[in-house]
């Protein structure tokens, strides 16, 4: 019983992580939801103007796309199988946090996500 309670306070804790919206250019001072929505879902590929490319981060994955798209992973799995079939988008890598603090510091201009600060600029903080 003690576990399942440290448990579901854990979960809880998790969830209510502010999540960090980081980019490794300058020229992108901020971002909405919106454009963030659009970007993870390929529907967009620039902001501001500026072509970047989404990457999941493996580990906020879930709650990332809880706050921002209102999606759950069903419902996501869902969307990305449409959008495949019809050949239209294919969906962000899924990276760890070692492998985007390497493609951060990259010449490649990248959007990411986390609860802890990784590098480059954090143009945006979901409560």
């Amino acid at each position: 019983m003690k576990k399942l309670l440290l448990i579901t306070l854990l979960g809880t804790i998790a969830l209510q992580a502010n999540i960090k919206v980081m980019s490794n250019t300058n020229s992108i001072t901020s971002v909405t939801q919106k454009e963030l929505s659009d970007l993870y879902l390929g529907k967009k590929k620039t902001i501001n103007g500026i072509k970047v490319t989404p990457i999941d981060n493996k580990e906020n994955f879930k709650e990332f796309y809880q706050k921002v798209l209102k999606k759950n992973s069903k419902q996501l799995r869902a969307y990305w199988m449409r959008e495949m079939y019809k050949g239209d988008r294919l969906p962000p890598k899924k990276m760890t946090t070692a492998q985007i603090k390497k493609v951060m510091k990259g010449k490649d201009k990248v959007i990411v996500y986390s609860i802890s600060k990784l590098s480059g600029k954090v143009i945006l903080t979901l409560k």
